[in-house]
């Protein structure tokens, strides 16, 4: 008598890393629809036009030199390096989200300081004044080292990574003249994107 045993197909890290960039992608187009200020982001200095053209400049390139094939990393690799895009991406979607929760109705798309404003220590923001930032530039390595290609990565996250920074500094600059004594006190106690001051 012969046992038939039935096994799941293994699941393709292409098929995930590929599910997971479209549901980030999803979710990025769904809070540029719905969560911008009411005041039309007085406060954001250009910063939100000059991130997004980044970071369509950013993927483009990362995607062009991909396809043409130019500094692949061995076939070996290339399973290991979309499962680890695919955590860096799990996780960055899973930590903006958990950010912009927490932040609630403060969170907009635009760098704005409403009315009744608060400052919110709590949750990622006990140890990162930026964590949403965090989890998407989490998102966006998880691209870079899911692409497998050793000029996609830089070309990809250099970019971005300054397009954030700018944003920041703009972000920041409204905190703390909306919060004069807090925000440098809350900023001294915590780091920007890591739960270092040196960054």
């Amino acid at each position: 008598m012969i046992a038939i045993t039935a096994h799941a197909a293994p699941v393709q890290p292409q098929l995930l890393f590929l599910a997971l960039n479209l549901a980030w992608a999803a979710n990025e187009i769904w809070l540029g629809l719905r969560r911008r200020a009411a005041d039309g982001g007085g406060r954001d200095a250009g910063t939100l036009g000059l991130l997004w053209r980044l970071l369509m400049l950013g993927i483009a390139a990362a995607v062009a030199v991909t396809i043409s094939g130019h500094g692949h990393l061995p076939a070996e690799w290339q399973a290991p390096m979309r499962w680890a895009g695919c955590a860096l991406i799990g996780g960055g979607l899973a930590l903006r989200m958990w950010s912009i929760h927490v932040l609630a109705r403060f969170f907009t798309v635009d760098v704005s300081v409403q009315q009744g404003h608060e400052l919110v220590r709590h949750g990622p923001y006990r140890w990162v004044r930026h964590p949403s930032y965090t989890g998407a530039l989490l998102c966006f390595l998880g691209l870079g080292v899911g692409l497998a290609n050793v000029f996609a990565l830089p070309l990809l996250c250099v970019p971005v990574y300054w397009a954030f920074r700018r944003r920041i500094q703009v972000e920041e600059a409204a905190l703390r003249e909306a919060f004069p004594q807090a925000y440098p006190a809350y900023a001294a106690q915590t780091g920007r994107l890591l739960p270092t001051r040196l960054v």
